[in-house]
């Protein structure tokens, strides 16, 4: 989609993005003739990639391919395929970013946007940046729900029998977010996970919490997931995609920011076109297509009003906590695994 196109959709003739950030002559030679990127959980339906690598392919004439797989299952396939590498670039959450660097599975690259990324979102060595993040919220479908929840201990009233659906933190970043955004809600926080793991328990000794459900879109379409806890964007991407009277609320007495991570692969096949993909991603207009997806961009952007006019006001973030850094938030991570194995028992 051209960018005049694109305003026309927006309704803002005004609006205009800045120009692509110079890339290296050498790169952009190199990579049109690798030709193609192969990605990891990076899908089209995710956060508007779709779009994104459109007009990648379209500027660049790259190719893109993705597999997509949870932040665990990268790691994993990572290491099992250093001799023969398949992947050149993934987006992955913050909580798996510390393994990722144990591994020495990211290379070193700063993009060409790096210097006006906040420091809190990139890595010292360029090893990782992050170009956008969601904020752990309710979904509630208004057809099986009649009265929504506002809070994390409203999901504990009888009201919600068998009604709520989350995913196991071990290997999902919603769900790990959700226990410390829960553990913030009561008294808790990255230093203290405790009051978000007794939550879960209470919640699931309620009856509230559902079992045997996967969290996706097709179960909140079927209805098996009256309430649901997603990333606020992922919500409204559900919400379209069903076309379904879906709420997304974000938790009155807290939650939690979830950042995620965009590296290169130290063993990419296609280095070149991972380094042009990764740079669009980080530019004025990958960050403004992202928004488009209902995602937080980490970059100060301009955005049209009807990108504007798509999100939830920023009254209702005030209360959301971010990452205080990646070794606190790692350790909380962990914490918060090992006490839901205990909880699991």
């Amino acid at each position: 989609m051209n960018k005049r196109l694109l305003a026309v959709l927006l309704g803002a003739s005004a609006f205009a993005f800045q120009a692509l950030p110079a890339m290296a002559e050498d790169t952009l030679t190199a990579a049109k003739a690798e030709g193609q990127y192969v990605s990891y959980g990076m899908s089209d339906d995710w956060v508007n990639l779709g779009a994104i690598f459109g007009e990648i392919e379209s500027k660049f004439g790259l190719k893109h391919v993705d597999t997509d797989m949870t932040s665990a299952e990268q790691i994993t396939h990572l290491l099992a395929e250093k001799d023969a590498p398949v992947m050149d670039i993934a987006d992955i959450g913050y909580d798996f970013t510390e393994r990722l660097l144990e591994n020495g599975l990211a290379a070193s690259y700063k993009n060409a946007s790096w210097d006006s990324i906040k420091p809190q979102y990139k890595d010292a060595d360029g090893r990782w940046a992050s170009s956008y993040w969601g904020a752990i919220a309710f979904l509630v479908n208004t057809d099986k729900v009649k009265v929504a929840p506002q809070t994390w201990n409203d999901l504990l009233k009888p009201d919600y029998k068998d009604m709520v659906c989350s995913r196991d933190p071990r290997i999902s970043s919603y769900a790990t977010a959700s226990v410390l955004a829960a553990a913030y809600a009561n008294g808790g926080g990255e230093d203290n996970v405790q009051p978000g793991l007794d939550w879960f328990k209470q919640l699931r000794d309620s009856g509230n919490l559902r079992n045997g459900v996967v969290l996706n879109v097709a179960s909140v379409q079927k209805g098996e997931c009256p309430i649901s806890m997603v990333y606020d964007f992922d919500g409204f991407a559900k919400r379209d995609a069903t076309g379904l009277p879906l709420q997304v609320i974000i938790p009155t007495d807290g939650t939690v920011g979830m950042l995620f991570a965009q590296y290169i692969s130290t063993a990419a096949p296609h280095p070149n076109a991972a380094k042009v993909a990764i740079d669009f991603l980080f530019s004025d207009e990958g960050q403004h297509l992202l928004a488009e997806g209902y995602a937080h961009p980490t970059r100060d952007i301009a955005l049209s009003d009807a990108v504007k006019a798509k999100m939830l006001p920023a009254s209702a973030y005030e209360r959301v906590r971010f990452p205080t850094n990646l070794a606190s938030f790692s350790g909380a991570i962990k914490n918060i695994a090992e006490g839901w194995d205990k909880l699991a028992k």
